[in-house]
Formats: structure tokens, C-alpha cells, sequence
């Protein structure tokens, strides 16, 4: 993100402390970000969306309580405006569908988030809601 560019309040949800610790680095080191809140399950996730208003909700699809594509659902029912992006180890364009289906408005499999996940970001912040990136693969 550049510097003109405002801070974007993200969630981070993923019941692994390694991955949630690597994501919240990873937007940190990259900047223009700001962490509102972690989550290492959906329920969780979902209150936490409504109490601190980020800008962008990052979901891992496997997830106690309530899994990702469930707590995508619930958070885009009740905060329409914000941005959801699932990640997770599974892959397939079904997957990546199924995920857009529930709410999520992309998906990033876990092993392309270094690649992929910011650009992702970008776009959605860019008002480009176009074709999401073939980033499942």
C-alpha cells in the first residue's frame, strides 16, 4: 500500500497461532495496514467484525464454532460495506466458488498469500470487483 493511500482496519481469523501470527506480520511489514482484531474461531470473528468495524475481514475456511464460510455469510449480513477474503489449504475453483457464494468477496489459497494476498486487497480497495484473480490454483 502506498503512503497516499489510507490504512485499512483488518480482522484476521485462522485457529492456527503460527498462521495468525504470520498474516498479521505479513500486513504489518507490508504497511498501510492496521490490525483491529484476531480471531482463532468463526463465532469470534463474527462478533468481533461487528465491535471493531474493519475495513477487511481475512477468514480461514477451517475454523471451530463456526467455520469461514459461515462466519462470511453472517459478517456480510450485517456489515454489507466491509471486504471478506477466506483463505485456507484446500484448493479448487469449487472451493474458490463456493466461498464467493457465502459472502467472501475472493478467496487466496494459504501457500499463494505471500503472492497473492495483497494484490487481492488492492483490487477489492480499488473499486475493481471484476473477475477476481485465478489465485486458487
Amino acid at each position: 500500500m502506498t503512503e497516499a493511500t489510507k490504512t485499512i482496519k483488518v480482522l484476521v481469523a485462522d485457529d492456527s497461532p503460527t498462521a495468525l501470527r504470520s498474516v498479521c506480520d505479513y500486513l504489518e511489514f507490508a504497511g498501510g495496514f492496521e490490525i483491529v482484531g484476531t480471531a482463532s474461531d468463526g463465532l469470534n470473528a463474527v462478533q468481533l467484525a461487528s465491535k471493531r468495524k474493519p475495513d477487511l475481514v481475512l477468514l480461514d475456511l477451517s475454523m471451530p464454532r463456526v467455520n469461514g464460510l459461515e462466519a462470511a455469510k453472517q459478517i456480510r449480513l450485517s456489515s454489507p460495506h466491509l471486504r471478506v477474503i477466506i483463505f485456507s489449504e484446500l484448493n479448487g475453483l469449487s472451493i474458490a466458488d463456493e466461498c464467493r457464494r457465502n459472502g467472501a468477496d475472493s478467496f487466496v489459497h494459504k501457500s499463494h498469500l505471500p503472492d497473492h494476498l495483497l494484490p487481492e486487497i488492492e483490487r477489492l480497495f480499488s473499486g475493481d470487483h471484476g473477475a477476481p484473480r485465478p489465485s486458487d490454483n
